[in-house]
């Protein structure tokens, strides 16, 4: 936007204000709002001259802009100010809620403009703001310009990342995105993922699959002594190495496929994927990936016992799955989850009681699970032998 573009919008009679070749008194005279201008064209000069090369003029024409009485910009923005005016006019109206609130709510107002407003604006305004679900929607900029406004109510806040989210859109640098997805329910989550498109190349890890729980690992069920052979935290070496060469290959083009996502395609394809999918995405770097892969509809009671003896995963996939009653009621996934070193300590030790003798002897002996979790499974053994 320059003043060029604004001078263009005007009509050669109101333009003059704007040449560089006009007389300087003529010109700081408009500046100063002097000038017998309509008042859409009043705020069209203002606005021009407010980019001026020349301090004097542009200080004035800021000043007068922030003075202009509210009948004068409600008349102005009613005749609809063109959209390369409405910077320096946004600027001019900090703090003034009522040509502000006008200037908002026009659909012919630029989101960048909106953007300019709701960093500073007060509760009144960004409440208008974040209420505006179509621009929300398409301007990332706006609901950040939204989140660093200290005027916004929290609630307000989580209201429009709810929305967001709901709708398909997640952005993975918000971290009330990831809130808003922990909000969710699980039919939530997946409607929320239905909206999200997925390019054509990976219809093939959305393909129907049969759905087979995947034997635990001996380190998992812990139910012999040769359960110590293979700790909580090697469980995916021991099941790589059960893989067959040619299913190994087939899976770089899918790590490649999955890399060029970005992260709302992740998130969905880690709901509505099938199994290969979600070995991939649950042990994604994402936050946002990871919860979704393991909030997945689909996956099954195999799955969650390796993901939680996995010491590679996000440590919230680790505390999402000892939190739930629905993915911790296997006796397998408790026993993974209580010898994790990941598990956060009150989820071990309110697990340790639930677990029969056999694997807390493990647990005693085992240099793989943490030493809180390993001095109370002893404290365990001691005060049951004792009785």
């Amino acid at each position: 936007m320059t003043q060029a573009d604004i001078a263009a919008e005007l009509s050669p009679a109101h333009r003059k204000a704007l040449d560089p070749a006009s007389p300087m008194p003529a010109r700081m005279m408009a500046a100063r709002g002097m000038a017998p201008l309509p008042p859409r064209e009043m705020v069209m000069v203002l606005a021009g001259l407010a980019l001026d090369v020349d301090a004097a003029l542009a200080d004035a024409a800021r000043a007068s802009l922030a003075k202009l009485p509210d009948k004068i910009y409600d008349t102005a923005l009613a005749a609809v100010v063109p959209a390369v005016a409405l910077p320096p006019v946004a600027a001019a109206l900090a703090g003034r809620d009522g040509p502000l609130e006008k200037l908002v709510l026009a659909r012919g107002t630029p989101d960048s403009v909106v953007v300019l407003v709701a960093a500073g604006a007060s509760e009144k305004i960004a409440e208008i703001i974040a209420n505006d679900q179509e621009r929300l929607l398409r301007s990332h900029d706006l609901v950040g310009a939204l989140r660093s406004n200290p005027a916004l109510l929290r609630s307000s806040l989580d209201r429009v990342f709810d929305f967001l989210v709901r709708a398909g859109v997640i952005y993975d640098d918000f971290p009330e995105s990831s809130d808003a997805l922990a909000r969710l329910s699980s039919t939530d989550f997946e409607q929320a993922a239905a909206k999200i498109d997925l390019p054509p190349e990976v219809q093939q890890l959305l393909e129907p699959e049969t759905v087979t729980s995947t034997p635990p690992a001996e380190s998992v069920s812990g139910t012999d002594d040769t359960a110590e052979a293979t700790p909580a935290g090697e469980v995916e070496e021991v099941l790589e190495a059960n893989i067959p060469q040619e299913e190994k290959e087939k899976r770089i083009p899918t790590l490649k496929l999955v890399g060029q996502l970005n992260i709302a395609q992740k998130v969905a394809l880690a709901m509505r994927g099938n199994k290969e999918a979600r070995s991939l995405l649950v042990r994604d770097s994402n936050r946002l990936v990871a919860v979704a892969a393991i909030r997945s509809p689909r996956i099954t009671e195999g799955e969650v016992k390796m993901v939680a003896a996995s010491r590679t995963v996000h440590d919230d996939v680790i505390r999402i799955i000892g939190n739930s009653r629905e993915l911790s009621r296997s006796y397998g996934v408790k026993v993974a989850l209580a010898g994790n070193p990941k598990t956060p300590l009150p989820i071990a030790m309110k697990l340790l009681p639930l677990l029969r003798e056999a694997e807390i002897k493990i647990m005693a002996k085992s240099k793989n699970v943490s030493a809180a979790v390993a001095t109370q499974a002893r404290r365990m053994l001691q005060t049951r032998g004792q009785k």
